[in-house]
């Protein structure tokens, strides 16, 4: 069962000299909104920015942010939007950033053929919360509705504030909770800001699995990674996934060591069937 989204949020989407940076956990997002520590998961397989992540997993919420094996994925809405100046960057950090990791994710798309849909920017503390349905268009001969003024947490009194935080923190921990069932689940996970972000199911996942190893080995670059691929069966990774995949080459070893537990287990049950059967 593939992994579907149930929370929709938004991210803010900023440039920093030509890449997207996840902000930092501020100190009081995390002491606002707590620490939700996961189950490990071994099961799943997760890519970040090409490199693959061996399990188990460990998916975290800390504050607004999400975290698989202290690596930040995603932070869908920044807290600067509760203190009326998004953006600012002016909070304390409190959850250090780890690598290259730190990216704001691309819009997700399953590991078929598709378009997706660009990511919105948050313009006042409702489009937080907003439920995701697009308004009917206008006819071309109405005049335009008249607009309220944004909203942002200063505009809104205490307790409103709060009800919006507690509303986060119980999507976030929605959206952490989804990442873990569908790791369990055996799913796939490609997050990247440079790229698509790409789930699949676990018999796609083992199709790729069955593949990536010896093309990224051999591979001699993106464009050859992405031919032995296809060649493989593989289609829904792009050349601009096989880029990435190809600067982490080096990872190779850990892939073929995942195939091979793979396929000894995959040996153990089929002999296990064979002797249920004789019986």
């Amino acid at each position: 069962m593939r992994f579907f989204w149930e929370v929709v949020l938004v991210s803010i989407v900023a440039s920093v000299s030509g890449a997207v940076e996840l902000p930092e956990v501020p100190e009081e997002a995390l002491a606002e909104l707590g620490t939700t520590l996961g189950m490990p998961q071994r099961a799943g397989f997760v890519f970040i920015e090409g490199r693959y992540l061996p399990p188990p997993y460990t998916v975290t919420r800390k504050g607004n942010g999400i975290f698989i094996n202290r690596i930040q994925i995603q932070q869908p809405v920044p807290w600067d939007a509760f203190n009326g100046a998004p953006g600012n960057g002016t909070g304390k950090k409190a959850v250090d950033a780890d690598g290259d990791f730190e990216k704001v994710d691309a819009p997700q798309k399953t590991a078929s053929p598709g378009d997706s849909t660009a990511p919105q920017a948050v313009k006042s503390i409702d489009d937080l919360f907003a439920d995701g349905e697009e308004k009917p268009a206008m006819p071309a001969n109405a005049a335009p509705e008249p607009q309220a003024p944004a909203r942002t947490a200063k505009a809104l009194g205490t307790e409103e504030v709060k009800q919006k935080k507690d509303e986060l923190r119980a999507n976030l921990e929605r959206l952490r909770k989804g990442y873990e069932q569908a790791l369990a689940q055996g799913e796939m996970f490609f997050f990247s800001q440079r790229h698509n972000r790409v789930n699949g199911n676990y018999g796609t996942a083992r199709t790729l699995m069955g593949v990536l190893p010896k093309a990224l080995r051999h591979a001699q670059s993106p464009q050859d990674l992405m031919a032995r691929l296809n060649q493989g069966g593989v289609y829904f990774i792009d050349l601009g996934m096989c880029s990435a995949l190809f600067k982490n080459k080096h990872t190779f070893p850990l892939l073929e060591e995942r195939l091979t537990k793979i396929e000894e287990t995959e040996a153990e049950e089929a002999l296990r069937r064979k002797s249920s059967q004789r019986w």
